[in-house]
């Protein structure tokens, strides 16, 4: 049990000191996915609660998916690997919030420069005109899960600054300009990690990753955003419905 040790925090409530010593040491790899963690007999020993309280801390990582149980044998650090739907338009922000964990941003680049050939297809725009180019790493519980290379016209978002971007995109798009965001289109494929990529992710270079090319639209039909993301392949899936539509 010496891994668990960390500085203690009193003034927190004693399930969540417990589960967040958990989440850092599966944050840090100490405990490997599918191995058993501590009994809650020994979490309660070890932390000095009672056992119904390490049971509380337990429950939360399962049902937020940090840990699974099987019956008989214990609990298990899971292979987290968080849907994301294709079907609907969320930001990051707003899928990892719904899933009960704090979102995070890293901005690794963030600079105004002339449009590519491609991104001002992409955008349709004319060729050179002025962007903003933002590179950052969107994270889950402090663990990095995309990367993401975004393009903005500057004549839509002047006033765009790291600020907004380490916050949401979406939210200062729909609270603070009052646009309305309507559709985007994505499109999605399976690539390997660079160097660069494998070390902002902490993944292997040549690890899988997934790869989206979203255009987002305003309701006027304008695109707004071109994003290229690479997203965690041991971390994330995607998740659409499929109907079958009967002619008569």
């Amino acid at each position: 049990m010496k891994e668990l040790l960390l500085k203690r925090n009193p003034k927190k409530p004693a399930y969540k000191e417990i589960a967040e010593v958990i989440i850092h040491n599966l944050n840090e790899g100490i405990w490997k996915v599918t191995t058993p963690i501590p009994s809650e007999v020994e979490l309660a020993k070890f932390f000095g609660v009672s056992r119904m309280t390490a049971r509380h801390a337990i429950d939360r990582l399962v049902s937020r998916g940090y840990l699974y149980r099987i019956k008989g044998s214990g609990t298990f650090v899971n292979n987290l690997r968080y849907e994301k739907a294709i079907y609907g338009l969320t930001s990051f922000s707003e899928e990892i919030r719904e899933k009960g964990m704090k979102p995070g941003s890293k901005i690794i680049e963030f600079e105004r420069c002339p449009a590519e050939d491609r991104v001002a297809e992409k955008l349709m725009i004319q060729p050179d005109e002025e962007i903003f180019r933002v590179v950052r790493v969107r994270t889950a519980d402090a663990r990095p899960m995309a990367i993401e290379v975004a393009h903005l016209p500057v004549s839509i978002f002047p006033k765009l600054t790291k600020k907004i971007f380490k916050a949401s995109l979406y939210d200062y798009i729909e609270q603070d300009l009052k646009l309305e965001i309507d559709y985007s289109i994505q499109n999605i494929e399976a690539t390997l990690a660079d160097y660069e990529q494998a070390q902002l992710l902490d993944i292997n270079e040549k690890d899988a990753l997934l790869k989206i090319e979203l255009l987002t639209f305003f309701d006027n039909g304008r695109v707004f955003e071109f994003v290229e993301s690479f997203y965690r392949a041991d971390r994330y899936k995607f998740q659409q419905p499929a109907y079958r539509k009967y002619i008569r």
